[in-house]
């Protein structure tokens, strides 16, 4: 009778198995996946944590800060947009004051040198 029972053990193990190791497997992927998205998950954390004690994001959790960070913003925009066009601007006259040969042309910036020449009474 032990032998009887020996061998319905021995028939019905690779069956068993058979059928336990696919689950096993998908528990272990499981498990591997499982790891990666907590490693990544601990990954983001850290960037975030990084970035929260970042100083602009300091400056835009205080209202007062964000409104004298924007105005300077502002101010520095305005003023670098001014003085490029004042530069950009000045250069291509003087240098359309150069091409007085074309009759057009060269009236056409006679005109806007002697607007800019003239100086505004008080």
């Amino acid at each position: 009778m032990n032998q009887v029972t020996d061998s319905v053990v021995k028939d019905t193990s690779p069956e068993v198995d058979s059928e336990i190791s696919p689950e096993l497997n998908a528990q272990q992927e499981n498990k591997n996946q499982m790891a990666q998205i907590i490693a990544q998950t601990e990954k983001v954390n850290k960037q975030l944590t990084y970035f929260h004690k970042h100083k602009l994001f300091k400056v835009y959790n205080s209202i007062p800060q964000l409104l004298w960070f924007n105005l300077l913003k502002g101010v520095a925009f305005g003023l670098g947009s001014v003085l490029g066009a004042t530069v950009v601007l000045s250069a291509l006259i003087y240098l359309l004051s150069q091409i007085e040969f074309v009759p057009f042309i060269g009236e056409w910036v006679s005109e806007i040198l002697e607007i800019v020449k003239t100086e505004v009474p008080n």
